[in-house]
């Protein structure tokens, strides 16, 4: 079970970080993939990476590849099962569409309260 993180990084920064988690799992990480799988710039995604570089969550040499440090990788694993909790809760029990429900839950995962999330993963018909 994963516990509930509550750093202040807005929404933005938060959607990097689980970005980057899922890339991580396809091996290199870069820019370029980044902005391309967010459809953000390159310098956006610069100036995210080091937002997150200050704050320890990534490590990145000037222009190269980017890694998840563990605090950052522990952040981005809380957010992204917020994401798929919430996702699945509204497509299993609300019978939200699978787009709708990503979509939503990608907005509703940064503003949830604790409570709240706790008792949408917890939920048993």
């Amino acid at each position: 079970k994963f516990e509930v993180i509550n750093v202040l990084l807005g929404e933005s920064l938060e959607d990097y970080l689980e970005t980057l988690l899922i890339l991580e799992g396809t091996g290199k990480i870069r820019c370029v993939d980044v902005a391309n799988r967010m459809s953000v710039s390159k310098p956006s995604v610069n100036k995210a990476m080091n937002v997150l570089k200050e704050k320890g969550y990534v490590l990145q040499e000037s222009y190269g590849d980017i890694h998840l440090t563990d605090a950052g990788r522990e952040l981005a694993k809380s957010v992204y099962h917020r994401h798929q909790t919430i996702s699945n809760f509204l497509q299993d029990v609300l019978g939200v569409s699978a787009e709708n429900a990503d979509e939503d839950a990608c907005h509703i995962e940064h503003v949830i309260s604790d409570e709240t999330f706790e008792k949408m993963e917890n939920y048993r018909r």
